[in-house]
């Protein structure tokens, strides 16, 4: 009797390796920065005679809550759907992602079509056989690191909130620059005045937004026109008469990054906060008008006149 060895085609070729490197964070002193985790798969990819290198996929500032809102991610998930990609290899499960749900799902789509995961950290394949258990039990531990993470986060900002202390962070605010902790008018302060000015005077919040784009404004993302929804936005805002209100909203639930309507929280109201860029007199004029622009037509024209279009002021 004769026994032949057939050999899967997968393992009599070169097989295509890429590797995915995510940080979360933008700080760069950090064990497995961005570049490192860069740098070390590419090292390790094109060293070995037996892969073909197939690139680096990456995601830098990222959360791994998300796969959705990880580009670099999706694109190495079609390239592999695509069979650009035999084996996937990455860091460890944690940085494939912290929704357990999704790193599952994920894994499976990529199993069924031949592609294979290698988690270097945990030593694990999405080949074995006993991946499954194993998966489940570390994407749990790992989302559970992403919800006590969280939860950590939201206790540090409840506890400033209530000493009145909120640094702005990455969300930065158009006329504000933070100073040694402290918000100081910037060179864009013109574009809050002069929004809050027309306004109060009558103009249309379109009309505003037309005036901005013909004088050269550009928004914080570098936009050349501001929409309606953003100037509604700054004149209800009362960081520009010097003002701070903490904590405006319920915190956000950690997987769908959305209002948790559940949970309890306490807003804080703080006064002269920091310099403002419009006067109180002239917030007030602007809220007014704000206001007004909510009553029946007849009322609004006798304040403004007719030019004043109801469309016009809803954002």
């Amino acid at each position: 009797m004769t026994v032949t060895k057939i050999i899967p085609e997968r393992e009599t070729r070169k097989m295509n390796l890429a590797a995915y490197a995510r940080v979360s964070t933008l700080t760069e002193e950090q064990e497995e920065s961005f570049e490192t985790q860069v740098a070390y798969y590419t090292a390790l990819i094109r060293k070995t005679e037996q892969w073909n290198f197939a690139g680096v996929y990456a995601d830098h500032g990222k959360s791994g809550l998300s796969a959705a809102k990880r580009p670099g991610f999706q694109r190495m998930i079609r390239d592999a759907m695509d069979g650009k990609i035999d084996v996937i290899l990455v860091k460890s499960i944690s940085r494939f992602g912290r929704n357990s749900l999704e790193a599952q799902t994920y894994t499976h789509l990529l199993k069924e079509n031949g592609v294979e995961v290698r988690f270097e950290r945990e030593g694990v394949s999405s080949f074995e056989p006993q991946m499954d258990m194993v998966f489940n039990f570390l994407t749990a531990v790992a989302q559970e690191e992403a919800r006590s993470i969280s939860e950590n986060i939201r206790w540090t900002y409840a506890k400033l909130a209530e000493q009145g202390i909120r640094h702005l962070g990455n969300n930065r605010v158009l006329g504000y620059d933070e100073v040694d902790g402290v918000l100081t008018p910037n060179r864009d302060a013109w574009a809050v005045r002069f929004i809050f000015e027309q306004y109060a005077q009558g103009r249309t919040m379109r009309a505003i937004a037309d005036e901005l784009e013909t004088r050269g404004f550009r928004t914080l993302r570098g936009k050349k026109k501001m929409s309606v929804a953003t100037i509604a936005g700054i004149l209800r805002n009362e960081i520009y008469k010097g003002d701070r209100r903490l904590q405006k909203a319920p915190p956000r639930e950690f997987l769908t990054r959305k209002p948790d309507l559940t949970r309890e929280y306490i807003s804080y109201y703080v006064e002269d906060d920091h310099e403002g860029i419009v006067s109180r007199a002239l917030w007030d004029k602007a809220q007014q008008a704000l206001t007004a622009a909510k009553k029946p037509r007849a009322d609004r024209n006798a304040l403004f006149g007719n030019d004043r279009l109801e469309a016009e002021q809803r954002p």
